[in-house]
């Protein structure tokens, strides 16, 4: 069983190397390791959507704003001059609460979030003159402290499913497809759409084979987009973007009922945000 353990440890870093090896850049000054790229500074607005699967009472929306700190490399890929490869590895802080977004409503929870991790994005971009259109897919991940309002609840609701994630910090996993429109060198807005889980409890066997297995899919995914863009590169950037994202959605929907998946287990608690962000690099 020892060696069983080794093994699955082993392959997670093999993965997580591979995703988070992402902020590591080519740059005119060859720094040890090459870790280092253009510094970005990113704040999103988004308004949110809390779910949790068999609990019929609703849970009020909320605003949300995000500054997420990183290092992001784009030049021109292999595949062509105006074919750019992007790369960004960040760390995040996120705040959402009913007193960022004007939504009031007695029939519904009132609830805030805090919430930090850190994550990678990842994609190939086209390059129109001086305007450059990135369609990305970001994977984080986040730990979240949920908070809801006990003031106004009603007495005849059944709240234990939510103390299972109020008042302490549960980690999860985030799935974020957005384009990026990059207006100038320094400066790029994106609308983006983002999928988060926040598990009961965090068993860290059983969700790190369900996380080896969703990274092996995207590594096979990013392997079949490069060999489409070898003979069609455009084409090949938006078939990654397509395919990767309707896979971390096929994922979400298995993780909605599931939250171990493969393996039995709880629900988590989702969230679902469209954001408006805007990065600047330097």
């Amino acid at each position: 069983m020892k060696k069983l353990y080794c093994l699955i440890i082993l392959v997670l870093i093999f993965n997580a190397s591979n995703l988070f090896s992402q902020i590591s850049v080519k740059t005119e000054r060859k720094f040890p390791g090459k870790w280092f790229s253009k510094p970005t500074i990113d704040f999103s607005y988004g308004l949110n959507e809390t779910k949790l699967s068999g609990f019929n009472t609703g849970i009020a929306q909320t605003g949300s704003l995000e500054l997420k700190l990183g290092f992001t490399y784009l030049n021109n890929s292999k595949y062509g001059k105006n074919i750019l490869k992007y790369r960004d590895g960040f760390i995040f802080l996120s705040n959402s609460s009913n007193s960022l977004y004007n939504n009031s409503d007695v029939n519904k929870i009132n609830s805030s979030m805090w919430r930090f991790g850190f994550g990678s994005k990842s994609a190939y971009g086209i390059k129109l003159g001086s305007v450059s259109i990135i369609p990305y897919n970001s994977n984080s991940f986040v730990w979240s402290e949920f908070k809801y309002d006990t003031l106004n609840v009603n007495s005849s609701v059944d709240y234990s499913a939510l103390n299972e994630f109020s008042n302490s910090f549960r980690y999860g996993s985030i799935s974020e497809a957005g384009i990026n429109f990059q207006i100038t060198p320094g400066f790029s807005i994106q609308p983006k759409f983002e999928i988060s889980d926040i598990y009961p409890r965090h068993l860290f066997w059983k969700q790190s084979v369900s996380t080896m297995i969703e990274f092996s899919g995207l590594f096979l995914i990013e392997s079949f987009s490069k060999r489409i863009m070898k003979s069609s590169p455009v084409a090949g950037t938006f078939v990654n973007f397509i395919l990767t994202n309707a896979y971390e959605y096929g994922f979400y929907q298995l993780r909605k009922e599931n939250v171990r998946w493969p393996y039995s287990g709880g629900v988590p608690l989702y969230v679902s945000t469209f954001k408006l962000g805007m990065t600047f690099t330097f």
